[in-house]
């Protein structure tokens, strides 16, 4: 006799969960696009972002070099000359590190920002973005 009932109940159950699976998905998949594009992240945070960029530009753009040309040696060299030619071949390697350096920094620096926005955002206490759909009628979740 309950057998009907608990049936009934056991669907309504089913389906509510079914729902709320399906509205969890949708809210992943959009917080999904938002980490993806970076349109949001300039929007958000534009002082870190610039800064950011700054910085990137500063460590990639190559220092002024004075290039000495190896295969052409004049005939009367003094031996300050011929040291210069042979620490050549550090400054590669010197180049290399400071290339990864600047890497590992440029990434402190976007990890740090990443978190300190997050952090201020929390501390202002933000609000919810609105669904795509909500933004049309102008509902806001709850």
């Amino acid at each position: 006799m309950n057998e009907p009932q608990r049936d009934e109940t056991m669907q309504a159950r089913m389906k509510g969960i079914r729902g709320d699976i399906d509205q969890g998905l949708e809210d992943v998949s959009a917080g999904a696009r938002s980490m993806v594009d970076w349109k949001h992240y300039v929007k958000t945070y534009p002082w870190v972002c610039m800064g950011t960029a700054a910085a990137l530009g500063y460590f990639i753009v190559p220092k002024r070099s004075t290039a000495i040309a190896a295969d052409v040696v004049p005939p009367a060299e003094s031996p300050k000359t011929a040291q210069r030619d042979a620490d050549s071949a550090p400054s590669a390697v010197r180049g290399v590190a400071d290339m990864l350096v600047a890497a590992a920094v440029s990434f402190a620096v976007r990890e740090t920002a990443g978190y300190v926005g997050q952090a201020v955002t929390g501390w202002l206490g933000a609000t919810k973005p609105l669904r795509p759909d909500d933004q049309a009628s102008g509902n806001r979740r709850s």
